[in-house]
């Protein structure tokens, strides 16, 4: 099994991270093959096979995506080579159905794929806290899970961790399945029950908790059962 994680050029760190998560989850990091802006070209010039697309933090995702102007006097971050990486990825995703799980920056990239938008700022609209001072995996606020979640956990109150000032305004064709109290969104799952694609806003590659192992055990299992129903290789284009 073979399994695309996106992540930037100057973040070699959330290979780490998400490997060890992986790991933990029960799997082989060896299934996760990192690709970042200057790599991809020779990651996927080979035309091999995946199994899924893994999504990993990042920058402000450019507002010119999404149909905005950046709100004057706002300071972001933005990695014009990782939109079109992962907007581009998400592509080739949905056309091989590849199961996706995209985290943080990458939850609010795929909502923008799905044409939806983000929220530029939460402090400038009132949500603040959603970036504490304290450690990754220190847990901030709680979380609940709808009632209707398909590939989360049901009903559900989880305590996550948040290192963002940015969160999905608008979910496009996704489906809103979490919320923190403040009402940011918190969770988005895909319209297709037989595919599995979800976002979160947390961080749960810097979680031990059983949920949050569950959700890259979940993503995996998908993975695998791609993998064994059989499927096809992706030729790379940006898009940009």
């Amino acid at each position: 099994m073979r399994i695309l994680l996106a992540h930037c050029d100057h973040r070699p760190f959330d290979a780490e991270r998400f490997g060890a998560a992986w790991d933990a989850a029960g799997g082989s990091t060896s299934e996760l093959v990192p690709v970042t802006p200057r790599t991809v070209a020779t990651v996927l010039a080979g035309g091999d096979t995946w199994h899924g697309l893994l999504l990993a933090g990042g920058p402000d995702v450019e507002t010119w995506r999404y149909g905005q102007q950046p709100e004057p006097g706002l300071e972001s971050e933005t990695d014009p080579g990782r939109d079109a990486l992962d907007l581009g990825l998400l592509e080739r995703a949905a056309g091989a159905r590849w199961p996706v799980l995209a985290v943080c920056y990458g939850c609010q990239i795929l909502a923008v794929a799905a044409g939806g938008s983000v929220i530029q700022d939460l402090p400038r609209v009132g949500l603040g806290g959603h970036r504490p001072d304290v450690a990754r995996e220190v847990p901030a606020h709680p979380v609940r899970v709808s009632d209707d979640a398909r590939f989360l956990p049901a009903g559900a109150n989880l305590m996550v961790n948040s290192r963002h000032h940015q969160a999905v305004a608008l979910p496009g064709s996704l489906i809103v399945v979490a919320r923190a109290p403040d009402g940011v969104i918190e969770a988005v799952e895909g319209p297709d029950p037989d595919r599995l694609v979800v976002g979160v806003q947390w961080h749960p590659e810097d979680l031990r908790a059983p949920e949050h192992l569950d959700i890259f055990r979940a993503f995996r299992a998908a993975s695998a059962d791609l993998e064994a129903r059989g499927c096809y290789p992706v030729t790379w284009r940006s898009v940009s």
